[in-house]
């Protein structure tokens, strides 16, 4: 039984550095995009969705770790 947190702790970690390589994925496209012109807005929107998922998900992974120390600070 002891395995299975150590599972789900990797998967954070996998997700975290996943939402870290999203935001400069999405400021990379912004950047190329804006060099084409705004003939290109659509890749900018999408760039911008990237940015924006990034941050959302390491705030959630955020949330999820001080749920977590506050669960095992208690128990």
């Amino acid at each position: 039984m002891k395995e299975q947190p150590q599972r789900l702790s990797r998967r954070e970690h996998y997700r975290a550095l996943v939402s870290l390589l999203i935001i400069p994925l999405g400021l990379i496209i912004i950047v190329r995009a804006s060099m084409a012109g705004l003939q290109a807005w659509m890749l900018i929107i999408l760039g911008l969705a990237f940015v924006v998922l990034g941050i959302v998900r390491l705030r959630a992974y955020i949330q999820y770790k001080r749920v977590q120390g506050s669960i095992s600070e208690k128990g």
